[in-house]
């Protein structure tokens, strides 16, 4: 694949899905990524233990993409969210499909050993055949990170097709589609990138997750490069696993996943934020997905020990002031409401366009929602991990990545019926 055809497909990845196009092929790139995704491997008679604390989920839309770019490269604007992660991932991650044949990914391949630091090869990847095989963009990068003897770093990759940014333990840059990385990015550990339009912002904080005292922050560069200054409006939150949500240059959201009720909201970049509650049930654990300020979806759902989960769907069509319950697993909470499963443990909720939304449940479960909540239909995956990764490129054609051994599986009836598509 050329690299005009790989500009062509993030072109057309980053426009947002539309139902009643009059092309009649609705376009969406809708993707949840993860922290600490990486290949374990082990040596003889040598037993790791793998801690793995979250999964990023994006979702990614571009109202505005046009096609035209002069460089000829990709534009992907994601939205992004922070998820549980029930194991690390293994080689293929963070894919992109713009098309029926053509994306492009980051495969992982990460050494642990007990007595030295984690060395991970990582490489952009892209494939001509719809995921049946792939084949490397430039160089793999290869990386020691310092004090992870025995344990997984974080390790992430968003792009817009031209700019990119490997980040997490370490943060890396490409301004030309993958080809080449140089070490650059904001000071600390890097929980969230986002790119949209001109603007990049990146989630840091300068401790590791369970290290308590210390506080999140939002900083913000040049997305075809420049250098990382603090988004000083922005809230400071010590909560380690956050979401941060951009929807466009202009509009974003910022929450912990747990422990909090509120919702931060700027509609100017940034230089301003305003603070709103979510309901009661999201305090306990919570996900959220949109696809603009006026488009608000929370999922909140009960802490739980066991596999059944108490889950309220909520929606927002005022960036967060008020809420309005769609669909419950408790029954007869409200008229009208739509019933969610109650088995099960929320990892994603992705937003695919207007009043069409998807859930993915730490059992291999997969729901989806075509009416804005008020019904409920399981995807015909098969159910034999949890959900890593979507990705749609219109209403029939789409990819699914399942943990644990990251098998990449395809659809072409809307998600009917899923056969592997094969991996790297």
């Amino acid at each position: 694949m050329t690299d005009d055809n790989i500009a062509q497909l993030l072109e057309v990845a980053g426009r947002s899905y539309t139902p009643d196009s009059s092309t009649g092929l609705a376009r969406v790139k809708t993707r949840g990524a993860h922290q600490r995704r990486v290949r374990r491997t082990t040596s003889t008679g040598l037993v790791f233990l793998a801690v793995v604390s979250a999964i990023v989920g994006l979702v990614l839309t571009d109202p505005g993409g046009h096609l035209g770019n002069p460089v000829g490269y990709l534009r992907i604007s994601p939205m992004a969210r922070i998820v549980e992660l029930s194991g690390p991932s293994n080689g293929l991650t963070d894919v992109y499909f713009a098309n029926t044949t053509e994306g492009i990914g980051m495969e992982q391949d990460c050494s642990l050993s007990p007595t030295a630091n984690t060395a991970c090869s990582l490489k952009i990847v892209k494939t001509g055949d719809g995921g049946r095989t792939w084949t490397p963009v430039g160089h793999a990068l290869h990386v020691t990170y310092p004090g992870s003897h025995a344990s997984y770093p974080f390790v992430n990759f968003v792009t817009n097709g031209k700019d990119g940014w490997i980040y997490g333990s370490k943060t890396f840059v490409t301004h030309n589609g993958g080809k080449t990385f140089e070490e650059s990015g904001p000071p600390g550990l890097v929980t969230d990138l986002s790119i949209v339009g001109n603007k990049t912002w990146a989630l840091s904080r300068p401790c590791p997750p369970g290290v308590p005292g210390c506080s999140s922050t939002i900083y913000s560069a040049p997305t075809d490069g420049g250098p990382w200054r603090v988004v000083r409006g922005a809230p400071m939150l010590q909560y380690p696993y956050l979401q941060l949500l951009r929807t466009s240059e202009q509009d974003a959201f910022l929450t912990a996943q747990a422990t909090d009720r509120t919702l931060y909201v700027t509609e100017n970049g940034g230089f301003s934020w305003m603070s709103h509650q979510f309901p009661g049930l999201c305090a306990q654990l919570q996900h959220l997905a949109a696809s603009s300020r006026h488009d608000v979806w929370a999922l909140c759902s009960g802490a739980t020990p066991s596999d059944t989960q108490t889950k309220e769907l909520y929606h927002s069509v005022d960036a967060g002031s008020t809420w309005v319950l769609v669909a419950t697993s408790n029954s007869g909470t409200q008229p009208g409401a739509g019933r969610l499963p109650a088995s099960g443990i929320v990892t994603q909720v992705i937003s695919v366009g207007p009043g069409r939304l998807l859930i993915a449940l730490d059992n291999g479960t997969l729901i989806e929602s075509t009416d804005g909540g008020k019904t409920w239909a399981p995807q015909g995956l098969p159910a034999n991990g949890g959900v890593i990764q979507l990705t749609f490129t219109d209403a029939q054609h789409g990819w699914a990545i399942l943990s644990p051994n990251d098998t990449l599986y395809r659809t072409s009836d809307g998600g009917g019926h899923w056969t592997m598509a094969g991996n790297h």
